[in-house]
């Protein structure tokens, strides 16, 4: 999800991922022709390059690549890209102005440091679990994995000044970005403000999320500040109308399947229709950031699994016949 907010904005983004069945979030949730709803955003805008990093001539492809490039982007466990010859010490060797951003669960330190890592970790042990408890009662979990995209706003953003930096002359560097610390960074301000202040004399203050609820209508529910009064006499239209009109901020409470119907979601063009060549028709978020220079335009479909290998082993001066070994050994595809 990092490298579509840059390909949404215009980035060359180039992803890597296995012969054969590619990347595993290819088949992770709703689908259909094979291709998944998930995947079909996230990779939007890529070109895929299906290279076997374990095998040494498949690395060797990458080293070639990062010679021109602006940015490696990797999420393997701490020293792992290292063991494939592609850790940012051995790229920076063949282009010293390059930016690599390493992605991680939980550091490069640390007992937890090698541990796999999915978002409900770090729901975990970032607080969030709690902050969902009803008034002490059990932890319980977001539904969303909000840390997996936290971290992938926040690494995208990280890239962008890094990119800045490098053009005031500052040169290459490699950047760290862990699950933890970005799931943490991103709780701090309103789930620990009670555990800020180190010390005594602390005015403790109840929860930002007590200050507001769901309301329920005739017909629906609204979300606003806490009301306190049966509110189920109202439809939701006259809720929101009376409420609004009082200067008090409200919204509908949106099922999923109104989201995309909603007047404001409609008016602000939110959502977008796509073609995808394999899986027809859908509905994709346009990127957020509205820049003063022109509409969006989604240039490219998620591709399929190396759809852009031989295109971009030609750019970098690979002929046809090198392609044809490399691809009968397993190395490309």
């Amino acid at each position: 999800m990092a490298a579509v907010v840059l390909a949404d904005q215009g980035a060359d983004v180039i992803k890597i991922e296995p012969p054969g069945w590619g990347d595993g979030i290819r088949f992770l949730g709703a689908s259909r022709n094979g291709i998944g709803a998930m995947f079909a955003m996230i990779n939007r805008n890529k070109r895929s390059l299906g290279v076997n990093l374990k095998h040494p001539e498949g690395a060797a492809l990458v080293r070639l690549l990062a010679r021109s490039v602006d940015v490696v982007m990797q999420n393997y466990r701490p020293g792992k890209i290292d063991k494939l010859g592609l850790g940012y010490e051995q790229l920076r060797t063949v282009n010293p102005d390059l930016i690599y951003l390493s992605i991680n669960g939980m550091g490069e330190e640390g007992p937890l440091a090698d541990q796999k890592v999915y978002d409900y970790v770090i729901q975990g042990m970032s607080g969030a679990t709690d902050a969902q408890a009803e008034h002490g009662g059990p932890p319980r979990m977001v539904r969303s994995i909000i840390y997996d995209k936290v971290t992938a706003l926040t690494a995208a953003q990280g890239i962008t000044a890094a990119l800045l930096a490098r053009e005031r002359g500052q040169g290459g560097q490699h950047v760290r970005l862990s699950m933890l610390d970005a799931g943490v960074y991103f709780n701090w301000p309103d789930l620990m403000w009670n555990y800020s202040f180190i010390g005594e004399d602390v005015q403790y203050a109840g929860e930002l999320a007590d200050s507001y609820d769901i309301s329920q209508t005739s017909d629906g529910a609204v979300v606003s500040h806490y009301l306190g009064a049966d509110t189920t006499p109202y439809t939701t239209e006259q809720l929101v109308d009376i409420l609004a009109a009082n200067d008090i901020a409200v919204g509908r409470a949106n099922r999923r399947s109104e989201v995309a119907d909603d007047p404001q979601v409609k008016a602000s063009g939110t959502l977008q229709r796509v073609e995808h060549p394999r899986a027809g028709p859908m509905l994709q978020p346009r990127p957020p950031l509205r820049f003063g220079n022109g509409p969006y335009e989604q240039q490219r479909p998620s591709p399929e699994v190396g759809e852009h290998t031989v295109e971009i082993l030609a750019e970098l001066g690979l002929t046809m016949d090198d392609m044809r070994v490399l691809a009968s050994q397993g190395i490309i595809g």
